[in-house]
């Protein structure tokens, strides 16, 4: 189960990879773009790992095993792929729109196909899920929690500048987006 795994996260990586390569070759020209929430993100999930390893060293009593225990490796992986795999359909249906910073290119416009028909942000939502199973395999509940709190401050603080930026840039058909989808969860946020 553990080469699964790992399996799942290789290629998991080398598709972000890949698409992300791919998208930055075939974008166009930006208008505008904003550097400071990728340092955010960047930020946050360094302090995600540094919190996780310390609460794992200091609370050996809320360790779970997860190496030890196949269910928490199945449902690790299964949180990796899924998460993993929506986030790249949710890249590939951007195409040239996408890449690591936010930005608005000449022409852009609002994507509403694939995952976008219904959340504004599925690639955040996909990380976010994917992100769950990699918290999973830290072993420790404390340090689970606090690695996916912390990626979803860094995440949340991306979206309010993405959604400011979008909305500044494409106007009345972004607010029009926002007002018929949801932005990580259907029908909820």
């Amino acid at each position: 189960m553990v080469v699964v795994l790992w399996v799942v996260v290789a290629l998991w990586a080398l598709g972000e990879i890949g698409l992300q390569l791919t998208q930055l070759l075939r974008s166009k020209r930006t208008k505008t773009r904003e550097w400071g929430s990728y340092g955010g993100i960047a930020v946050t999930a360094a302090l995600a790992v540094v919190a996780a390893s310390l609460l794992r060293r200091t609370l050996p009593a809320l360790d779970f095993f997860p190496v030890r225990e196949p269910g928490w490796l199945v449902a690790a992986t299964i949180l990796i792929a899924l998460g993993g795999g929506f986030r790249l359909w949710s890249i590939a249906t951007l195409g040239r729109y996408f890449r690591a910073v936010v930005h608005i290119q000449e022409d852009h416009h609002v994507v509403r196909t694939g995952p976008y028909r219904v959340l504004r942000h599925p690639s955040y939502t996909g990380l976010l899920v994917a992100t769950l199973g990699l918290a999973l395999l830290l072993g420790n509940y404390a340090s689970t929690v606090a690695f996916e709190l912390l990626v979803i401050v860094g995440m949340l603080y991306r979206i309010h500048v993405e959604e400011r930026m979008l909305l500044d840039g494409l106007g009345e058909d972004y607010a029009a987006y926002m007002r018929e989808t949801s932005r990580l969860i259907p029908g909820v946020w």
